[in-house]
């Protein structure tokens, strides 16, 4: 009985202690479609949240888990250790004198600007923004403003309005209330594959306004590195799992 007993003891710890070894890795995320979306019951889904299920899947030394934040809070949160690392993000946006580490680049994108076809006619529309009403995000940084994201500073400069959903802008241009929206290539993509009729009545522009490199960022003093992180990323890459995920969301690769 004894014996019985102190080989279940023994199992007992040897199960508990491969549990307690995978280290918990807090990812940030805000509200940023088709990497993370929110619908109408509150439900969260997106490509942060299929690529974090498909790490947790391939491997067991981390558990990785969503946090969510806000696009302009995510500096702060960070700070504050709210989360250790972030997916789809690059660290040129305001990253550059942060402790944190850059993954290789596994995702390009960039932001174009959209206007009705029937309006713009050609790409010459886009060439000046001045005269123009445009529909953008809260918060964001682009290059035809300097990179400058303060709201009085884009709203004295430019007719701009500035909103915190990427569709929304769209549907402004789509009803003729604003003449043009700048707008992320990847949402636009799944947008168009969610609404095809949409597609004929926009016009895209062919110069972008900036190119992403996705990357994953990591805090500096965590036991994920970026070497770690950039095999797990190249395990998912080779199995196909990756391109799954791109592919769900009308992402082109």
């Amino acid at each position: 009985m004894l014996k019985k007993f102190t080989a279940i003891f023994i199992l007992f710890v040897l199960t508990s202690t491969a549990v307690s070894a995978a280290e918990e890795v807090n990812v940030g995320g805000y509200i940023f479609p088709p990497f993370v979306e929110k619908d109408e019951k509150g439900k969260i889904s997106g490509m942060t949240v299929d690529l974090i299920d498909a790490l947790n899947k391939i491997q067991s030394d981390f558990t990785f888990k969503l946090v969510l934040t806000s696009s302009r809070r995510r500096y702060v949160a960070f700070e504050q250790g709210q989360f250790d690392a972030l997916f789809f993000e690059s660290i040129v946006w305001g990253w550059e004198n942060t402790p944190i580490d850059s993954s290789k680049v596994f995702l390009k994108g960039g932001e174009v600007f959209i206007a009705l076809a029937s309006k713009a006619k050609n790409q010459n529309y886009f060439k000046n923004l001045k005269d123009k009403s445009i529909s953008a995000m809260l918060g964001y940084h682009y290059q035809f403003a300097g990179f400058n994201a303060d709201p009085d500073y884009l709203r004295s400069h430019y007719n701009i309005h500035l909103s915190s959903n990427e569709k929304t802008n769209i549907q402004l241009v789509l009803a003729g209330q604003m003449d043009v929206a700048i707008v992320t290539k990847s949402f636009l993509d799944r947008f168009v594959q969610d609404t095809p009729d949409a597609k004929a009545k926009l016009i895209v522009s062919e110069k972008l306004d900036q190119e992403y490199n996705h990357t994953v960022l990591l805090r500096k003093d965590i036991n994920l590195s970026v070497e770690k992180m950039n095999q797990l990323i190249d395990k998912l890459t080779q199995s196909g799992e990756y391109f799954k995920i791109l592919d769900k969301y009308g992402i082109k690769h």
